[in-house]
């Protein structure tokens, strides 16, 4: 009967729920982040010079092309579907870097994010009182790194339409959420709950 009272979050030091809060912040931060730089490269790719836009006017003057680049952009560029609302708005660095610039941005974010995500995971284990399930966290990101990189090089490098791409897109969206450490909090507190309702079972006349 212990074990089925058992509190499942500490609520003298409720830590937990300000490292929740944060992941949730992050989350919706890094999304709009991801929105705005993969919407930057489809629009990119539609035109065989955007990356050089001006470059004649300009004689290739950095400068110059950024700002050509920059108004050509909140004048013409469509609109996409952030986390609030439909816009062009974007990261003003983004007009000053090429395609090859952009596609390692969009890696290195993806790493940065993942990162983030497993020390705010990591952080959210300490605050629950199950920090030694560390090791846990860190079985569920290799796990889910092997079947993301898998995926990715049987077909995920053609393109949005394939399966592959999807299935790697959303096991990194699992890992871009609280999910891998609420795991971890509610699975062994329901396997004890289970547990204690069979046990109750088996005990009763």
């Amino acid at each position: 009967m212990s074990s089925s009272r058992q509190v499942l979050l500490p609520l003298r030091r409720p830590w937990w729920a300000l490292v929740l809060f944060a992941m949730l912040g992050f989350g919706y931060v890094q999304e709009d982040a991801k929105i705005k730089l993969n919407h930057y490269l489809q629009v990119g790719d539609q035109y065989l010079d955007f990356y050089d836009f001006g470059h004649e006017e300009c004689a290739w003057e950095r400068v110059c092309m950024v700002e050509k680049r920059k108004r050509w952009w909140d004048s013409y560029a469509p609109s996409c579907r952030t986390n609030s609302a439909y816009t062009r708005d974007t990261f003003e660095v983004f007009h000053g870097w090429g395609r090859t610039e952009m596609v390692r941005a969009k890696w290195g974010l993806m790493a940065a994010i993942v990162l983030c995500f497993f020390v705010l995971d990591a952080l959210f284990l300490r605050a629950a009182g199950v920090g030694e399930r560390w090791k846990l966290l860190m079985l569920i990101y290799a796990a889910s790194g092997v079947v993301t990189a898998l995926f990715w090089l049987l077909d995920g490098q053609a393109g949005e339409t394939e399966a592959g791409y999807n299935v790697a897109r959303e096991v990194l969206g699992f890992l871009q959420s609280p999910l891998p450490s609420l795991m971890l909090v509610l699975l062994p507190w329901l396997r004890e709950r289970a547990l204690a309702g069979q046990a109750v079972g088996n005990t009763a006349p």
